[in-house]
């Protein structure tokens, strides 16, 4: 619903100026930052109110209520703003935003109630910590060294094989963390304006393969696709909203075919050989 809500208003927005999604966009970079900002605010919240509902199933209701807040927070900001843009709020954003808003707190009582608490340590242990400064710093290198520059805007790389490997090898919390902050260094470095996209397209990434940690290859292989296709379709969801739909979708088969799919396997080959050299690792 809160993701939706936001669609919604992205919609409401290009209807205002004119534009339908099969045609190019021609917008100014402020009207560009707040579309995509309002769709990327969305999803995020989205996004964490699944994990959060994800915890909670496994009755760790603190950690699902803090994720569900985050939520919250992040929906009821995006209400702001338009205002903040100075453009009009489309009733069905502000009331489907607040009403998500609404169930998500209903949820989180209701499995405070029911399930039992379970609390677990640190989230990242010192080993951890230092391998995603050391891999995040890797990430961001290749991407800065390897990136070439698309003609729909934006640049193209394969760097994305340090998540992959890094998520198959240490977990999702090391993956999810290393595809943020190396994503997000080298969007500030090269100068890419909505960096803040990279943070759910990229922690999607990293996140979802970690979770095949340990499992055979093709469990592997098929956690990395769908990382991969959540990274490639995050961008396209912005994308659609601030290029429209000929330039996205250019972009999209670009992401997922030639981004996503070599980093996939070449990222594969870099855990099959590292684990062979570290046994520790396996």
């Amino acid at each position: 619903m809160i993701a939706l809500s936001a669609l919604f208003e992205a919609v409401f927005i290009l209807r205002l100026f004119g534009y339908s999604f099969l045609q190019e966009f021609k917008l100014a970079s402020d009207v560009r930052m707040f579309l995509s900002l309002c769709v990327f605010l969305g999803l995020t919240a989205a996004t964490l109110a699944f994990v959060g509902a994800y915890f909670q199933w496994r009755g760790f209701t603190r950690l699902g209520g803090f994720s569900n807040v985050g939520a919250s927070v992040l929906a009821l900001f995006n209400v702001i703003v338009p205002f903040v843009y100075n453009f009009e709020v489309y009733q069905i954003f502000a009331v489907g935003t607040v009403l998500g808003v609404c169930l998500l707190a209903v949820g989180v009582e209701l499995a405070s109630s029911v399930l039992g608490e379970r609390w677990r340590g640190p989230l990242l242990a010192s080993r951890e910590v230092a391998v995603v400064a050391v891999l995040s710093a890797v990430y961001a290198t290749l991407i800065i060294v390897l990136k070439v520059p698309s003609p729909t805007g934006g640049y193209t790389h394969i760097g994305d094989l340090v998540v992959f490997a890094a998520a198959l090898l240490f977990g999702y919390k090391v993956g999810g963390l290393v595809g943020v902050v190396g994503s997000v260094a080298a969007d500030f470095y090269v100068g890419y304006e909505r960096w803040f996209v990279s943070v759910l397209a990229h922690g999607l990434e990293g996140l979802i393969p970690g979770l095949a940690k340990g499992k055979s290859l093709v469990v592997q292989a098929v956690a990395c696709v769908v990382g991969g296709f959540l990274m490639a379709t995050t961008y396209f969801i912005i994308n659609v909203f601030i290029k429209g739909y000929p330039a996205a979708i250019i972009s999209y088969m670009r992401d997922l075919f030639v981004q996503a799919g070599i980093s996939i396997v070449v990222g594969l080959a870099v855990v099959k050989a590292v684990r062979s050299a570290v046994p520790q690792l396996r």
